[in-house]
């Protein structure tokens, strides 16, 4: 797992992650994990019209991303995930040492965490309790900026 990094960013593939992250990850490969726009062929092609030179865009499932990291893979690649919720479900499936939160807007029912990260209670709770089984859990917006961690309970 060492060549996987994990980001819950609500606007996933967009400027920050395609100048910032994937330069500083030197990744070749980009899987959106969401199962509503892996089910939606438009969404789909949206999402693949942002692909940077040098670097192949997935869209898949939760399932279908949780299998492809299971398999032994030598490529460096970023995950990203647009909800709290979608993460939860992927380390029940997957080994994950560490997510990195970078993008989660202001909504209804959440508060302002640090910065652009906006969490509900029971969002930021979810997070606790990954953290509690060992998994890294940080809010870093660009990767210059000082990693924020979030403790378990």
């Amino acid at each position: 797992m060492k060549n996987i990094f994990v980001r819950i960013d609500d606007r996933l593939l967009h400027g920050q992650v395609v100048v910032s992250w994937i330069p500083y990850l030197k990744v070749n490969e980009v899987v959106i994990a969401d199962d509503e726009y892996a089910n939606d062929e438009f969404m789909k092609e949206l999402i693949k019209c942002s692909e940077p030179e040098g670097v192949t865009v997935h869209v898949k499932t939760i399932d279908e991303t949780a299998a492809l990291l299971n398999n032994d893979n030598e490529n460096k690649i970023l995950v990203l995930l647009r909800s709290i919720e979608g993460i939860k479900e992927l380390v029940k499936k997957v080994k994950i040492s560490n997510i990195n939160i970078g993008g989660v807007g202001a909504a209804e029912g959440r508060k302002r965490y640090y910065n652009s990260i906006h969490l509900s209670d029971n969002e930021l709770s979810i997070l606790k309790d990954i953290a509690n089984d060992n998994i890294h859990v940080e809010v870093r917006i660009l990767p210059k900026d000082k990693a924020i961690v979030i403790k378990g309970n």
